[in-house]
Order: C-alpha cells, then sequence, then structure tokens
C-alpha cells in the first residue's frame, strides 16, 4: 500500500473524482452538499468508477499485454523495447508494475471498500454484497500476480498506515470468508441494490451468488494442490452446477460497443493499428494440428498467407508471421471476467482428479465437451466448425493417456484472451517442469527460471516499511505455486 500521507490524499482525490467524474451537474449536485469536498456520495458512483478504472487497467498495455508476453500465450515478435518496453525478457518496466499496483489498491480497491462502508452504515446489504464480490475478484487477481500482498490491514488507511502483508494462503483464505460472507448478506426483500451502475448483471442478485460460487470455486482450485482440505469444498460446488455461471446468460462480462468512449479498451490500446503483437508459437503449436478453428479469432495471417504461423518468445516476426487478432481486438468485443466455459472446465477437472466427488472420467468428458462447444460457441465460431472439431479432434479423455493433462491444454487455450487467467492456470497445471503447455525461456532473456510472479514496484518499496524480506524476484514461486 502507498503510504499514509499519500493515501490521505489519494483517497480524497478519488472519491471526489468518482463524485463528479462522468455525470451531469444535476447528479454531481445530487451527490455533493459541499461542491468543493468529497462529503457525500453514492455507493453506486464509487462502484462504478472503481469497476470501469479496473477493466480499462486489466486490457491495458501494463497488463493485457506484459503478461500476454511473459507468459507467452501471444509473442512480442522481437525486441520492441521501444515499443512494449522489455516484459518478453523478464524485465518489467517501473509502469507496469506501478501502475498495476496503484490500479488494484487506490483506482479499484479503495473505492470498493468505501463503498461497502457506506452501504452498510445505511443498511443496504445487496450492494455490500456487490462491491464485495468485486473486490474479491480484484484481490484474487493482486495475490496471483504479486504474491504475499497488504490485504487484513489494506484500505485501512489511518489505522494501519504501513499495513502488514498478509501470506497468499491467508489472503486466499480470505477471499473465500468474503464470498461466503457476501452470498449470506443478499436480500432479495430489500429492495436497496445497484442496478442502473451494475455493468455485469444490472442488479440481479441470483447472478450475483452465482458469479461469488464460481469465483470462490476458481479460488478452491487453486489452492488444493497444497491444500488438499479443500476438495471438500469443491465437492459440494460441483456437486451443485446450477449454483455456478454455467450458460453463456450467466457469463460475468462487460460489454463495449462501437460508440466513441464505449469501445474495448483493447481497441483503444491499439486503436485499429497493426498490434506489433504476435501469435505465440507456444499456442499455435497446440492448435494447428488439431484445427482450431478459434485459430482465425485469435489471429491474423497477413495478406497473402495461407497458414497460421506463431512466432517464439523475443524471437523476430517477419512479414509471414500472424499477428493478435482484429477479432479479439474489435471495438464491441466484450470483457469477460468468469464464463461458463470455465467453470465447465473446472468442474471436468474435478471429476478426472476425483477432488471432493468420484473420479468419474465419462462424466469428466461430458463436461470437457460442453466446456470446448461453449469457449468455441463465445468466440463466434461457425457451428459447422465446431461439430467438425468435435467430431474429429476433440480427446476422449476416457483413453486419454492423461486426461488432466488434456483439460489443461484446452483451459490454456481458451484464456489466450485473458492472459492474466492463462498465467494462473500455467503455474497451477503441474509440479516445476511439468506446467501445460511447456514453455521455454525467451531468446537473450537471462539464463535461469522462467517468470513466476511481478515483483512489487518501487513506489510500494520505499513506502511501505513492512515489505516482507527479503523481497521476492521474477522466478520466486509463490504459495499456490508447486
Amino acid at each position: 500500500m502507498i503510504m499514509k500521507f499519500k493515501n490521505k490524499i489519494f483517497a480524497s482525490s478519488l472519491l471526489l473524482l468518482v463524485a463528479i467524474g462522468g455525470v451531469s451537474c444535476k447528479k454531481y449536485l445530487d451527490v455533493n452538499a459541499n461542491p468543493l469536498s468529497s462529503l457525500k456520495v453514492e455507493p453506486k458512483l464509487l462502484f462504478g468508477y472503481a469497476v470501469t478504472a479496473w477493466d480499462v487497467s486489466k486490457n491495458s498495455g501494463d497488463n493485457y499485454l506484459a503478461v500476454g508476453f511473459v507468459g507467452q500465450t501471444f509473442s512480442s515478435g522481437g525486441d520492441f523495447s521501444g515499443n512494449w518496453g522489455s516484459s518478453n525478457l523478464y524485465n518489467m518496466s517501473s509502469n507496469v508494475l506501478t501502475n498495476n499496483w496503484r490500479g488494484y489498491y487506490a483506482n479499484t480497491g479503495l473505492n470498493l471498500k468505501t463503498a461497502i462502508k457506506l452501504a452498510e452504515e445505511n443498511k443496504d446489504p445487496n450492494t455490500a454484497a456487490q462491491c464485495k464480490i468485486i473486490l474479491a475478484q480484484v484481490m484474487y487477481e493482486t495475490t496471483t500476480l504479486y504474491g504475499d500482498i497488504p490485504f487484513s490491514q489494506a484500505f485501512k488507511i489511518d489505522e494501519f498506515p504501513y499495513p502488514k502483508y498478509d501470506s497468499q494462503k491467508d489472503v486466499l483464505e480470505g477471499l473465500i470468508a468474503m464470498l461466503d460472507e457476501a452470498t449470506a448478506q443478499m436480500n432479495s426483500a430489500n429492495p436497496l441494490k445497484i442496478s442502473d451502475y451494475d455493468i455485469f448483471y444490472k442488479g440481479n442478485l441470483d447472478q450475483w451468488k452465482k458469479y461469488a460460487n464460481s469465483l470462490k470455486l476458481k479460488i478452491l482450485m487453486l489452492m488444493v494442490d497444497k491444500d488438499p482440505s479443500k476438495a471438500a469444498a469443491i465437492g459440494t460446488l460441483v456437486s451443485n452446477p446450477a449454483g455456478l455461471i454455467s450458460t453463456a446468460a450467466d457469463n460475468c462480462r462487460i460489454l463495449y460497443s462501437e460508440t466513441p468512449n464505449n469501445e474495448n479498451p483493447k481497441y483503444r490500446l491499439f486503436l485499429g493499428d497493426d498490434p506489433l503483437t504476435y501469435a505465440g508459437k507456444v499456442s499455435t503449436d497446440i492448435m494447428i494440428p488439431k484445427k482450431d478453428p478459434r485459430l482465425s479469432r485469435y489471429f491474423d495471417k497477413p495478406a497473402g498467407e495461407t497458414e497460421f504461423i506463431g512466432v517464439e518468445a523475443n524471437v523476430d516476426a517477419d512479414k509471414h508471421t500472424s499477428t493478435l487478432g482484429s477479432y479479439l481486438l474489435r471495438k464491441a468485443a466484450p470483457s469477460l471476467i468468469i464464463s461458463a466455459q470455465e467453470m465447465l472446465f473446472l468442474q471436468a477437472e474435478a471429476y478426472a482428479r476425483g477432488l471432493g466427488v468420484t473420479k468419474n472420467l465419462a462424466t469428466a468428458q461430458g463436461l470437457y465437451k460442453d466446456a470446448v462447444i461453449a469457449a468455441m460457441t463465445f468466440y463466434e465460431v461457425p457451428q459447422a466448425s465446431i461439430d467438425t472439431y468435435v467430431a474429429d479432434n476433440l480427446v476422449n479423455l476416457t483413453t486419454a493417456a492423461d486426461p488432466v493433462k488434456e483439460i489443461h491444454i484446452e483451459q490454456w487455450i481458451d484464456l489466450i484472451d485473458r492472459p492474466a487467467e492463462a498465467f494462473v492456470q500455467w503455474r497451477r497445471s503441474g509440479p516445476d517442469g511439468t506446467e501445460v503447455p511447456k514453455l521455454t525461456l525467451p531468446k537473450d532473456a537471462t539464463p535461469g527460471p522462467l517468470f513466476r510472479r511481478f515483483v512489487l514496484p518501487q513506489e510500494e518499496l520505499g513506502a511501505n516499511i513492512n515489505i516482507p524480506q527479503p523481497t521476492a524476484v521474477y522466478s520466486d514461486k509463490m504459495w499456490f505455486d508447486l
């Protein structure tokens, strides 16, 4: 966290920004009695700013591109140090580290925490619950990028100007407790909730409960290899799939449009120009042999080329190399947070491994098939192409030599356009050296281990006296990472 003095200034400026930013003068007067300070603000405005800032940040060059390069879901196409920095060589710029950290804590976390406090003071448990679920999502992303983080003392600026760092295990346990608390306090009889500013579910509390349960399952699946006791809770959730995100209509996503200033942040990152970002060979080496029809959604072939061609990390691309797909970067592309296919893959994995349920590869196969179909449907693959893929190239888990590995492959491919999630999936897929897919050190990178985490930004290192020592380096494993 930023030290006390900075936090007070930043908190005040953010709350004032939220109170006046993006709303009419009438709304400004409605929420602020004093036009020179943020004396009163509606929780929904804090929520609206927080989720917008968060999604813009996660689809930015500091997050989307940087994590995509280090996780090798796509490639930089060479040493573009003058364009995207040197994250392809594991040299993260201070902007990448600081902007992400500030985004999670100051821009989003602090506003959500403030909204929770105000909602509970106003006897509005539903708004508080909605904010807690998003805060849990944001802190999940923070810990999976940075490891041990301020959590139990975070956002309590006056009480803890130098918040302690909680272990990742404790953070994840705290997130599960936060999600349970949120679902327990939802009250459909209470008319108060966020609806007009709820860009996810328009105030549908049943959908919010599915989102909370789905995020909880993700967290439990992340923990179970280090804490096998989590299998029982996994079994409870998997045994009640209706309580999870299970259809495209349930997907937690942010919709964008072609309206100016409401385009997908990734479109605005590139503005329709050549993205100078290329298909990673790790991806194409998996997808091409399987004739995966998502290739044309994820990547574009240069004019005149008949085949998709990927390039290894930090190897120079050429005129034949496929680029990051214009379909992914279109103005109206939705920003996906948690999907039905993601939940189906996790359920398939639970049955294939026997996590809290009786091991059953036939059940796993059905869920795996449904997950692949849902994934391809989300990216608008023609039904005929989906049918062909399922008939000719879908692996049969009941006869596969390593069915869990096959599930992990498809989980990773599904997350190519969500690099931070793909990076988590890769690290949790197996012990060091057996992860799926197999990654190799980028060309010209310093010899040593693969990249496994963001390090703390210099701003934080210089501001918080409770920084854990020794400070982590990029190759250090996190608690969940075997």
